[in-house]
């Protein structure tokens, strides 16, 4: 069983625990909307390109634009995920509402009956905000991997389009 100090260290604890998830919520939807940033310049310069490039139709000029038109597409991707990670959801901030709080002046129970419904309401808001992070992460780790996989897709659509001229 805790004593009153026990439970102030346990309830410390979690509080601390929780504000550090939406630390990272935080940090996820900063680092989502900075390489967005980057996926969309790049997807306008390669879609840019693709499109004066497309237009007068010569040997090297195709292969050239299929490669600037797949860049684009893997930054579009890209961006669309960065976008999934940074899309309004409910997360729970840290502390207690005044509801909350009024309800432990007035309860009829003993401390640890409160500091027990602290910890379960607490357990409940972090689980839903582990979700929200776990999403995020899998959104991010894509967003990165189509920024990264990007100049190799254009390439090989820009190879296929040189070597083959009739399959795109």
């Amino acid at each position: 069983m805790l004593n009153p100090d026990d439970w102030k260290l346990a309830i410390e604890d979690a509080r601390f625990r929780h504000n550090a998830l939406v630390g990272l919520i935080i940090a996820s939807d900063n680092q989502a909307l900075a390489l967005m940033r980057l996926f969309l310049t790049v997807a306008t310069a390669t879609g840019a390109g693709f499109a004066s490039v497309i237009v007068p139709h010569t040997l090297i000029q195709t292969p050239l634009a299929w490669s600037l038109a797949a860049a684009t597409l893997a930054m579009v991707y890209s961006a669309w995920q960065c976008f999934r990670v940074i899309s309004p959801r409910i997360i729970n901030l840290p502390g207690r509402g005044a509801d909350f709080w009024l309800w432990a002046a007035d309860a009829t129970g003993t401390r640890e009956e409160v500091f027990r419904q602290y910890l379960k309401v607490l357990a409940e808001k972090h689980e839903i905000n582990k979700s929200v992070n776990e999403s995020q992460a899998s959104a991010l780790r894509w967003a990165k991997l189509g920024g990264i996989l990007s100049p190799m897709v254009a390439l090989v659509v820009g190879g296929l389009a040189a070597v083959m001229p009739n399959l795109l």
